[in-house]
C-alpha cells in the first residue's frame, strides 16, 4: 500500500543521488580545472568574433551601428518610450479622450 513505510534501499539510493547532485551543483572554480576550461571557452569566443568581425567588415559594423541608433532615435520610439514610462491612468485617459473625439 502506499502508505506503508518505504524499504531502506530505495531511501538509500535516493540519498545517494542527493548527494550526487549537491556534489555537482556545487560553486563554480572549486573544482579543479574550471578556470581553464571558462578561459578556453572565453578564448575561444573571442576568436569566433573576431573572425566574424573581419568577415563582414568594419564599414558594414558601422553602417548597422548608425541604423540601429538612428531607429532608436526615431520619433515613433522615442514616443513608445515616453508611453512606457508614463502613468497607466494618465495614458488610458488621454486614449479615451481621442476615441471620444474621434467620434464626434
Amino acid at each position: 500500500m502506499f502508505w506503508s513505510k518505504k524499504d531502506k534501499t530505495q531511501k538509500n539510493k535516493k540519498d545517494k543521488r542527493r548527494a550526487s547532485q549537491k556534489s555537482v551543483a556545487g560553486c563554480v572554480g572549486k573544482e579543479k580545472g574550471h578556470g581553464s576550461k571558462r578561459e578556453a571557452i572565453h578564448a575561444q569566443a573571442m576568436a569566433n568574433f573576431s573572425a566574424a568581425r573581419e568577415q563582414i567588415g568594419e564599414d558594414t559594423l558601422d553602417r548597422i551601428a548608425a541604423a540601429m541608433s538612428k531607429k532608436q532615435n526615431s520619433a515613433m520610439e522615442r514616443a513608445k518610450r515616453d508611453i512606457q514610462g508614463a502613468d497607466v491612468d494618465k495614458v488610458l485617459d488621454e486614449l479615451k479622450w481621442m476615441l471620444d473625439n474621434k467620434s464626434t
